[in-house]
């Protein structure tokens, strides 16, 4: 079931790109492009999914319980899902909440994403509905949908692997039946109760319970903008670090079209080469995790910060999503993005590390 669920989009993707290679008008060409798009979305939640079964099954997440404002992720799913559910005439809205809980942001964050992420698969007409209600010493976090309604002999499916309800009147291929597995493994992990209540017809309502934590003072990080505000980025120098060509290129290109200058190296004495070569100073580096020959970005970005004698802002790029390099990457300051990474939040990221160092710049040359 994975295999043809994975091949479906392949295979779509193949189909588009031949599309692509043949004359076409702007609308069909623009149209084609935001399918190919598409479908690279719909199989990187496929791949997540997966990936994140396999964790669950060999047992290797440990949650790290803190406290925190559930706002944080009440902002990330209306961020993550208002294009969505705006393209398909769907109404989402997230009812605001200033309640802090004790749980694993991430594995909490995961869960409300995916059973979000469920309720706008099914929903053909009407919205969805994310909002909280305290139940004494708990946080009831609940996502409503008018979607078509699950029956009663199926409530208990649902969580299983690979198990699908019909979506009637959509030909969709995006789901692998994962997502509410997902969500029945990490609320067991984290403790937390789930409830359903579903009429046919009508919708459904999931709710998880999450103990909720005192108010504390918050030295929280800002919540990400989804579209970054303009700015001038022209004499903005990005320094990009990767061993694979395909991912110089296409890093490179795309922050030459933002308007960005952009120098791609694959290593970091290459990379010390080429800004020697210029007498600049990068105003940011992007790199990959890892790098050739057992390297990583890490001590790439700080070979180079040692040469310029400051610290340079940096974003590491990884497909690896074991938590080691997670916490190494915090620890030293620097931002850590998943591939395959949106592009729209790798320019928020971007443009917001560039305004919080400023316009002053450095232009010693590397020694």
């Amino acid at each position: 079931m994975a295999s043809h669920d994975l091949r479906q989009p392949l295979h779509a993707l193949g189909l588009f790109i031949a599309q692509l290679r043949m004359p076409l008008r702007s609308g069909e060409r623009t149209r084609t492009i935001e399918l190919i798009d598409a479908t690279r979305k719909e199989m990187d939640e496929m791949l997540n999914s997966l990936l994140d079964m396999s964790k669950l099954d060999a047992g290797i997440l440990i949650p790290t319980i803190t406290e925190f404002p559930i706002a944080r992720l009440l902002q990330k799913i209306e961020t993550t899902f208002d294009q969505a559910t705006r393209e398909t005439g769907l109404r989402l809205r997230v009812r605001r909440s200033d309640a802090w809980v004790r749980s694993d942001a991430m594995l909490l964050e995961r869960i409300l994403l995916n059973l979000v992420s469920n309720a706008v698969r099914y929903t053909l007409r009407g919205g969805i509905i994310v909002g909280c209600r305290r139940r004494g010493q708990m946080l009831r976090i609940e996502v409503w949908d008018s979607g078509p309604g699950i029956p009663e002999d199926q409530k208990q499916n649902i969580f299983g692997e690979f198990f699908q309800l019909a979506a009637r009147d959509r030909n969709r291929y995006g789901s692998m039946g994962l997502g509410l597995a997902i969500v029945d493994r990490l609320r067991l992990l984290l403790n937390h109760p789930i409830d359903l209540a579903s009429t046919v017809g009508r919708g459904s309502r999931f709710a998880i319970l999450v103990p909720m934590a005192d108010e504390c003072d918050t030295s929280a990080e800002p919540v990400d903008s989804p579209h970054p505000a303009a700015f001038a980025v022209e004499g903005k120098l990005v320094l990009v670090i990767a061993d694979a060509p395909i991912v110089q290129q296409g890093t490179g290109g795309l922050l030459g079209r933002w308007g960005y200058t952009v120098l791609t190296t694959g290593s970091d004495e290459a990379a010390l080469i080429r800004l020697a070569e210029r007498q600049q100073r990068p105003d940011l580096i992007i790199s990959d995790y890892h790098l050739a020959n057992g390297k990583t970005g890490i001590r790439a970005i700080e070979k180079i910060n040692a040469a310029f004698g400051s610290s340079i802002p940096a974003i590491l790029i990884s497909g690896d999503t074991a938590p080691e390099p997670a916490r190494e990457v915090k620890d030293r300051g620097y931002i850590l993005l998943h591939k395959p990474v949106d592009p729209m939040r790798l320019r928020a990221v971007m443009h917001e590390l560039l305004m919080d160092h400023g316009d002053g710049r450095d232009t010693r040359a590397a020694s």
